[in-house]
């Protein structure tokens, strides 16, 4: 059976309950340094602070940029390293190799909302479509807009939802939130669309590269 918003946002509801804890967070590393390292220089106006972030064990740079999910702006925060520091806990929170083998200050982490209160934003109200701010829940009106064709742009924003907006703490809502979507669709260009994202997070073995490819790409 296909998909309305309806279902979406009981499938949405599901898997925050399912894939939600109320501490910690979702990071991303982007795994290409050159491709952070062309993002810092292109971007001069992005304010970078100094902090000590506590799973790092380490002080480090971070910077807010926002990504905008159905209209609405998310705050995400990138985080890289200050200078080097051979300690455990750095190498595996950024990812470089023991005594910091492939150490670059370029090294970049996506990381998400550790609290669904930080932006405080219903999403039943988003994932329905800001057109329905002002109807009747059940009119006829509303009924029909619920039935509106879903397509790939709305899907991208349900998944960016999902993870930036902090709704689940594991990759693994990400794959069944996938595969749920492949199931019930009747368009075959969602259905191709979803098949070769899919086929290239398996080749990759990183769902992590979609997500950061949506925080960047419209920025």
């Amino acid at each position: 059976m296909p998909y309305s918003k309806e279902t979406i946002i009981k499938k949405f509801s599901d898997l925050h309950k399912k894939y939600y804890v109320n501490y910690g967070y979702m990071i991303s590393t982007v795994k290409d340094d050159n491709v952070a390292e062309k993002f810092v220089e292109d971007h001069p106006e992005i304010a970078w602070i100094f902090g000590y972030n506590e799973h790092a064990k380490a002080n480090i740079q971070t910077a807010k940029i926002h990504v905008t999910i159905f209209g609405k702006p998310f705050t995400v925060l990138l985080e890289r390293p200050l200078y080097r520091v051979e300690r455990s806990e750095f190498e595996y929170y950024f990812g470089f190799g023991g005594l910091c083998e492939g150490y670059t200050p370029y090294r970049m982490i996506v990381r998400f909302a550790t609290k669904i209160e930080e932006h405080g934003l219903d999403y039943r109200t988003l994932l329905e479509d800001v057109q329905l701010e002002d109807l009747e829940e059940n009119s006829n009106e509303y009924n029909e807009i619920m039935k509106e064709k879903i397509d790939i742009p709305y899907i991208q924003d349900v998944f960016k939802l999902l993870v930036i907006g902090g709704y689940v703490k594991y990759w693994k809502a990400w794959d069944e939130l996938s595969q749920w979507f492949l199931e019930y669709t009747d368009d075959e260009s969602i259905r191709t669309w979803l098949q070769t994202e899919s086929e290239r997070d398996k080749s990759e073995r990183d769902r992590a590269s979609d997500i950061n490819k949506y925080v960047f790409e419209n920025y």
